[in-house]
């Protein structure tokens, strides 16, 4: 009985001697703590500087403090246009700000946008996409039936001219100076200009894409946008652009034209095959 009972008090012993080893080994633990990630951005800003006949649509009145709404005028020597504008505006996104608005126009008038896109913060890849949604045959007077217009049709909104009379111009304009220079490449297709019911319907323009190099992020770059109420003359050889009114007849006359245009931005990285596909703009 004795030796059981030793017996017994042995293995409670080893018992107590196995429990009491089970946290001595060696041991070490290193954690980190916190980890992030965080998705990048790709932003797009647009800025706009608009002439027209020679004058400048600039920022006349705004004083940051009281909070003025910011005003605009021609400025410059050109009997027209005068007054108000709307076509100059600073970095921003899109929405109701309009690169053309105009309600008088003239045989012989141009004018250009010099457009500000400004990237942040990744590369990326840029296309313009733009598309005349009215030519329309607003009204009917005399000349334009003795030049053979047809009298308009309220439920059409594409019977009208001025999308055939007016040209356009862009470029990429690589200093941002506004002025179209000798080795500024052409937007359009040759010959690098031609009428709005052309250039501007439903046409989608590449300004980076994987073919060149992706603009790079943090930066500023610029494309030129010239328009003639007639026809228009480009050289390339010598970066000239000239307008001449008397190619615009008067089945134009009334006429309104509109359009959209959208830029937009696609990131460059693990993106090889990307291209400006067609887009309609909305």
């Amino acid at each position: 009985m004795k030796t059981i009972i030793t017996s017994l008090g042995m293995i409670v012993f080893v018992a107590a001697v196995v429990a009491g080893g089970t946290g001595a080994f060696f041991s070490d633990t290193e954690t980190s703590t916190g980890n992030v990630f965080t998705a990048g951005a790709i932003d797009l800003t647009v800025d706009s500087k608009q002439t027209y006949n020679g004058n400048v649509c600039m920022l006349v009145d705004h004083d940051e403090d009281e909070e003025t709404p910011m005003i605009y005028q021609w400025v410059g020597n050109a009997s027209y246009p005068t007054g108000a504008c709307s076509g100059t505006w600073e970095a921003a996104n899109l929405g109701a700000q309009k690169f053309f608005e105009f309600d008088d126009v003239k045989p012989g008038d141009n004018g250009h946008n010099s457009i500000s896109l400004h990237i942040d913060n990744n590369d990326a890849y840029a296309c313009v996409d733009i598309n005349v949604t009215a030519n329309d045959d607003v009204s009917t007077v005399d000349p334009e039936t003795d030049a053979g217009d047809q009298v308009e049709n309220p439920a059409n909104l594409f019977d009208g001219e001025l999308a055939q009379n007016l040209n356009f111009f862009a470029w990429g304009d690589t200093d941002g100076d506004n002025v179209w220079e000798i080795g500024e490449f052409p937007l359009f297709s040759f010959p690098h200009y031609g009428p709005a019911s052309d250039v501007l319907t439903s046409k989608t323009y590449t300004l980076a894409d994987a073919n060149t190099a992706p603009l790079p992020g943090g930066s500023t770059s610029w494309v030129g946008l010239s328009w003639c109420a007639g026809g228009m003359t480009v050289d390339v050889p010598t970066a000239t652009l000239s307008c001449n009114g008397a190619a615009m007849g008067n089945v134009a006359q009334t006429d309104s034209m509109v359009a959209n245009i959208a830029f937009r931005v696609e990131q460059s990285r693990n993106n090889a095959n990307f291209r400006c596909t067609p887009v309609q703009p909305s």
